[in-house]
């Protein structure tokens, strides 16, 4: 979920039934533009309506930039899953109607919830406001200098929810796994486009020279650092406990939610322990400290950490200051975490260590080069 953002300009005669683009909302001075790209999405669930096909129909459906992404992503984890292959076993499952052997774009799951994502879509299209919807969520959490335009790309197929991949400000969502859930889908593209606009804050910052490589023990803390923030700020901008009635996918992420709750403590001491791992551990991989908080192994539990840090820090400084931290280091959102519950000792109830707040110090030197 870390990403580069190269701005996009698109032609606007394009027909609206495959791709629409928004106009911009303005608020307070930011301007958040987002476009959405049904066009992969609708070639394959058309193709799962018919029994036969054609070369020059599989050809021109792989070819789109929805499924060029799609063939990326699985290709990035599954060494079978080529454009050839996609291909191959979209043909198998409209022909015969299953796919034997290996499936790596799960097509028989995107054909079992086919009237569900071909309903999604048509909600979407027919109700016009989800672009705007998905901005209610995000414009309070944005500085007045934000300029984005950034995509949501619909897709069906593959074994991942939402994926990025190089770097242009697409956002790629996999419909079949989210059923008929409008609001679900709202809350999960705010989130990931949030890190659009985190993205384009940090690279507005302006930045010391280095002078060379920071010491590994700062670069693999920064690292942990950065993605608290984000993805912390992230999930409070799309928060799916705010979802009154939740269908498949906000229920899913409801159940996550409660079960990070319960355990908020112990959550605060694991990313505590990560983090003096990755700085006084020079043996420590990186990447390992990374899966354990930030990846579905365990239920993203750091991911909660930084929610509950930004839960915080909106209930007694408002959105403004989430919002300003964009434009500043990540490393920030801790200090203003341990300022807040210094300010307020009986309020806040989760503190962190004092070793957590000895790395933070240490820090702060990098705050203005990293």
């Amino acid at each position: 979920m870390k990403r580069t953002l190269l701005l996009l300009v698109w032609l606007l005669v394009i027909c609206y039934s495959s791709f629409s683009q928004s106009s911009p909302t303005t608020t307070t001075g930011a301007k958040i533009t987002i476009q959405l790209d049904f066009e992969s999405a609708k070639a394959i669930t058309r193709l799962l309506t018919k029994t036969t096909t054609t070369d020059t129909e599989l050809n021109q459906v792989a070819k789109l930039y929805g499924n060029q992404q799609l063939i990326d992503k699985v290709t990035s984890y599954d060494k079978t899953g080529t454009e050839a292959v996609f291909k191959q076993t979209l043909r198998e499952l409209i022909e015969t109607g299953t796919v034997k052997g290996n499936d790596p774009f799960d097509w028989k799951a995107v054909k079992t919830n086919l009237v569900a994502v071909q309903h999604l879509i048509s909600e979407i299209e027919a109700k016009g406001s989800f672009p705007d919807d998905v901005r209610s969520c995000i414009l309070p959490y944005c500085p007045p200098t934000s300029q984005v335009t950034a995509r949501a790309c619909f897709l069906v197929g593959g074994g991942a929810l939402g994926f990025t991949i190089g770097h242009d400000a697409t956002f790629n969502v996999a419909l079949q796994k989210i059923g008929d859930d409008y609001e679900g889908l709202v809350y999960l593209v705010a989130h990931e486009l949030y890190h659009t606009i985190q993205q384009v804050g940090q690279r507005s910052r302006k930045k010391e020279p280095l002078g060379g490589d920071p010491p590994k023990p700062v670069a693999n803390a920064y690292m942990l650092l950065t993605n608290l923030w984000s993805e912390g700020t992230a999930t409070l901008v799309g928060d799916f406990t705010t979802i009154k009635n939740p269908k498949s996918l906000a229920t899913q992420q409801q159940s996550e939610y409660q079960r990070n709750r319960q355990r908020s403590r112990q959550n605060f001491v694991l990313f505590e322990s990560l983090l003096y791992s990755a700085y006084h551990d020079s043996t420590a991989n990186p990447n390992q400290l990374y899966n354990i908080g930030f990846t579905v192994a365990f239920d993203q539990t750091a991911y909660y950490t930084g929610y509950r840090m930004a839960k915080e820090i909106e209930a007694h400084k408002g959105k403004a200051v989430l919002a300003a931290l964009i434009n500043q280091s990540p490393i920030e959102f801790c200090r203003v975490y341990i300022q807040l519950y210094q300010e307020h000792p009986d309020k806040i109830n989760i503190k962190f260590s004092s070793a957590t707040e000895a790395i933070i110090a240490k820090m702060q030197p990098w705050i203005n080069k990293m």
